[in-house]
Parts: C-alpha cells; sequence; structure tokens
C-alpha cells in the first residue's frame, strides 16, 4: 500500500502538513535545512508522490496548462509543444494540445472547453489580429501567453520573432544575389505573421530601390499544400519570378517541389528562402535556405511567463522577440554550407 503522509510525518516528527509542503516544493515553506534534508530523504526512500487532484481542489488548481495550434501537422508547432512541456513539467505542470485548423470558431470552441475544464493557463499559437478570443481572455483576467502570433492591440504577453525583419532580411538575401523579380508567397493578412513577413518583403524592395509588383505577390496559407498551389499560379504568370520568399518552410518546400515538376532547377532557375528553420529544412534536397528561429525556445519562454502569472496571480503584459538569423544553403547558393549564426538567439524584451 501507498505510504501516507501521516505515516511519513511520524517517521520524520513533523506536522502532515510539513511534509506535504516539502513534496509539492512549496516556496513559502520555512524549516530548518536539517528537517528538510531528512524529509526530502524520506520522500526518495519511500517514493511518495503528493496527491495532485487533491492538491489541486485545495489550492483551486488543476495543474495543467493548455496549447492551442492552428496545425497539428506543422513541425514547427511540434517543436513548440516540446518546449512548452519542457518547461512545465519541472515545476508540476501537465500539457493538454488542442488543435484548430487555423479556424476561429473551433479556437473560441476550445477556449471555451478549456475554461470549463478549469485549466490554469493558456498558450495560444492561433491567434488571429483584432482577435475577440483574446479580447475574451484579456476582460477575464485568467492567465495566458501569445507565441509566434499575436493580437495587434498591444496588450497580451507575447513570445515570437521580429517577423518584419525576418522578412526585410530574407528579401534582401535574394536581391543581394541580384534577383529582382522576387516572389512572395505571403501569409495570411488576417494573422501577424503574414501581416509582418509581407511588409519586411516590401521593405526589402523599398531600401534596394527596386518596385514591387504586386502581381508577385500570392497569399499562400501556412501549410505544403496551400504553398504547391500558391506556387503554381505564381510560376505560372507570363514573366514569372526567379526567387522567392516564402512565409513558412512548409510553404517554401511545397513551392520547390512545384518548380522540380516544371523542370527548374534550384537555386539556378529559382532561388528560394523559407522561414522557421524547422529540422526538415536541412534535410530537404537542395537545402532549404531560411530565417532560423528558436522554437523550443519559444515554447519554454512562453511556458515560464505563463507560470509565472500563476504563481505569482498577476498578469503581465512582457513582450518578448528573438531576433531571426539567416541560413544559407543549398536552395539560394548551389553548394553553400550552413552561415554560422549567434551562439544565443539575440532577444529584446518588453
Amino acid at each position: 500500500m501507498p505510504v501516507t503522509l501521516k505515516e511519513l510525518a511520524a517517521r520524520a516528527s513533523v506536522h502532515p502538513s510539513t511534509i506535504s509542503r516539502v513534496a509539492n516544493n512549496d516556496p513559502g515553506l520555512r524549516i530548518a535545512t536539517a528537517t528538510r534534508s531528512r524529509i526530502e530523504a524520506l520522500l526518495r526512500e519511500t517514493g511518495y508522490q503528493p496527491n495532485g487532484i487533491a492538491r489541486g481542489l485545495k489550492m483551486r488548481q488543476t495543474n495543467v496548462l493548455a496549447v492551442v495550434i492552428p496545425d497539428i501537422t506543422n513541425p514547427f508547432f511540434a517543436a513548440l509543444f516540446r518546449g512548452v512541456e519542457d518547461a512545465a513539467a519541472p515545476r508540476g505542470f501537465n500539457v493538454l494540445l488542442c488543435n484548430t485548423d487555423g479556424l476561429p470558431e473551433r479556437q473560441r470552441s476550445h477556449l471555451q472547453s478549456l475554461q470549463a475544464r478549469r485549466v490554469d493557463g493558456v498558450i495560444i499559437a492561433s491567434s488571429f489580429l483584432k482577435d475577440p478570443s483574446v479580447r475574451d481572455l484579456r476582460r477575464q483576467k485568467g492567465p495566458y501567453v501569445l507565441v509566434n502570433r499575436f493580437s495587434d492591440e498591444g496588450e497580451d504577453p507575447f513570445v515570437g520573432s521580429d517577423d518584419l525583419l525576418g522578412g526585410q532580411v530574407a528579401t534582401a538575401h535574394l536581391i543581394d544575389l541580384g534577383h529582382t523579380r522576387i516572389g512572395h508567397l505571403a501569409g495570411k493578412s488576417t494573422v501577424s505573421t503574414g501581416m509582418l513577413r509581407r511588409r519586411g518583403y516590401l521593405a526589402a524592395h523599398t531600401v534596394a530601390g527596386i518596385a514591387a509588383d504586386p502581381d508577385l505577390i500570392v497569399e499562400a496559407g501556412y501549410t505544403e499544400e496551400s504553398g504547391t498551389a500558391a506556387a503554381r499560379r505564381l510560376l505560372s504568370l507570363p514573366e514569372p519570378p526567379t526567387a522567392v520568399f516564402a512565409v513558412t518552410d512548409m510553404v517554401a518546400i511545397g513551392a520547390a517541389e512545384v518548380a522540380r515538376q516544371r523542370g527548374l532547377r534550384i537555386p539556378e532557375d529559382l532561388a528560394i528562402v523559407g522561414y522557421n528553420d524547422i529540422p526538415l529544412a536541412s534535410r530537404v534536397s537542395p537545402s532549404l535556405t531560411t530565417m532560423h528561429v528558436p522554437i523550443h525556445e519559444f515554447g519554454s519562454v512562453a511556458a515560464r511567463l505563463l507560470l509565472d502569472q500563476i504563481e505569482s496571480d498577476e498578469p503581465t503584459r512582457r513582450r518578448v522577440r528573438f531576433t531571426p538569423d539567416l541560413i544559407v544553403r543549398e536552395s539560394t547558393v548551389a553548394g553553400a554550407a550552413k552561415t554560422q549564426r549567434s551562439a544565443r538567439p539575440r532577444v529584446s524584451a518588453e
């Protein structure tokens, strides 16, 4: 039979509540170092595990977080979710995963269900600009963090990359290689990543003194399939582009497949740049030039921001942005090896 708190307390000559508070890493507990060491040794010896359900009822916590993502099949979100789990587990929290398929109504339904289940906090990777679901969370004053995408009302805790800079650097790389007709397989204008990376694409043209052709901007969404469809439209133009900046790596991979089907050589006939540097980007052939962002760290930082809110019972508006790095591979420079990037991701916080 599992050992009880009362039995442990008798063996350690302390009150059962002291055993419970040591087992649950209560930061407010003040006891002698020798007493704490004796209790911790006893917990290891007996393999005692605190009753999370009972503790949750007493503390009015479930010790459960939720992550709401738009596409469970996208490797980007798998890495992000792993980052959340890796940060949450050492602090005693489990994590639920909810998939929206990029649909606002599914996001709203998930958030309502999670509220009914009384999860302790939510990380949202599927938000939209001026998102009513995010507005509801803000009004309810419960713990939440937006990651990768933000709502543009500027009042929410957020973790992501500097997408405007990333879009500008990616496009400038193609301009530096001599391309003047550069297509953009764009994200949705209702999503911050799509809006800002498109602005970066346009900004690079302005800096270089090149007029951006609106016909070369095609909304592609965020999946390989949508990238394939958009690339077909782009490459069917009477004067197709010689280079493409895609809003994500998955979209870029879809575009590369269309180029191969049409007999185009990459990068000689069509250079391609993606965004995110998912693991697949270095494994496809030719390997994909892309903007690197620390996806796992997106998740772990978002989880820490969320857990700090839960434990302090204080909301935050902190916004953490990582600077993306250009990784040059074979899809833009034949025979290229990966460029060196900074050992630590550059980050700004507000």
